[in-house]
């Protein structure tokens, strides 16, 4: 998996233009701003893959395969990231593929709340003296 990411990492890198791109019509904010989407992007992705370096640390720790909820938020975070990413880019296949991930991360994260709401013991009442 480092690898991959290593080699997409340079292959994307290796693509960038030696100009900048001066014909922007898009309808983000700071548009123009070529590298600042550029490092979006790639913050995007990195953070989007560090989810698997978290989950496996997080299964050894434990010594059998569980999900940490750092895994969702780091999905959660990667994802809005790329889509931000993608829609500047006027993307479609990428805005589409991150559009709708965020929904089961977000489902995941609500349910480990919940879990965790329904797992606290209440807090024991205050002793009112007269």
């Amino acid at each position: 998996m480092d690898i991959l990411l290593l080699v997409y990492s340079w292959h994307a890198l290796a693509s960038v233009p030696t100009t900048f791109p001066l014909d922007h019509t898009g309808f983000m904010p700071f548009q123009e701003n070529y590298w600042l989407w550029k490092v979006i992007g790639f913050a995007g992705l990195a953070t989007f893959q560090m989810r698997w370096i978290v989950q496996w640390l997080h299964s050894e720790k434990h010594k059998e395969s569980r999900v940490p909820i750092a895994f969702w938020w780091l999905s959660l975070i990667g994802s809005v990231l790329e889509l931000m990413y993608f829609l500047r880019q006027q993307d479609s296949v990428g805005v589409l593929g991150y559009c709708f991930s965020v929904v089961p991360y977000t489902r995941n994260l609500m349910l480990v709340y919940a879990k965790r709401k329904r797992e606290t013991p209440p807090a024991p009442e205050a002793i009112l003296e007269p």
